[in-house]
């Protein structure tokens, strides 16, 4: 009986530590393997609405943009779904609309799979993202070698040699 209450904690300790280990500097890749889809990464914030009436040529074509965004969501949206999402790294909101493609259940959460609805959202995701991948890396950066030590841009551009080739391109 003990036995089993240590298992269940430790199962719930580990379920809730997942998405802070996929954010260290070698477990956070860019894209999903699977979908392709580029990873929003955690600790950015992502705010989306959904859009009920937008206009016809404003919805996700898979001819138009040839990126996908995955995030976190608590709530769950249904695929079709159009909606306008907004990323905020260092303090500069970018606003970009897509079509929801692809929902998968996880243990506290859902991933969203969001096709972008044009090239020009397709191109702002990706230097946003590509730029929350880089502050992200930084952070983890200063804290593993010290504050005093870090070069931010030599840092960015370790990243953008180790990393960069792994965004999707339009």
């Amino acid at each position: 009986m003990l036995l089993q209450k240590v298992n269940s904690i430790m199962n719930k300790r580990a379920r809730n530590m997942r998405p802070a280990q996929h954010n260290h500097i070698g477990h956070a890749p860019i894209t999903d393997a699977q979908t392709g889809f580029i990873h929003h990464r955690n600790g950015f914030p992502l705010r989306y609405k959904r859009l009920l009436f937008a206009a016809d040529e404003e919805q996700a074509d898979a001819t138009q943009g040839n990126v996908g965004l995955l995030f976190h969501s608590d709530k769950y949206l249904k695929p079709g779904t159009t909606i306008e999402a907004t990323i905020s790294s260092r303090d500069i909101p970018e606003t970009v609309r897509g079509k929801v493609v692809m929902v998968r259940e996880r243990d506290d959460y859902y991933e969203i799979g969001l096709w972008l609805s044009n090239q020009k959202d397709a191109s702002r995701a990706r230097i946003v993202e590509q730029a929350c991948h880089i502050e992200a890396y930084i952070k983890e950066k200063k804290f593993r070698d010290g504050p005093y030590i870090l070069n931010r841009e030599g840092a960015a551009q370790e990243w953008i040699s180790k990393h960069a080739a792994g965004v999707p391109g339009l």
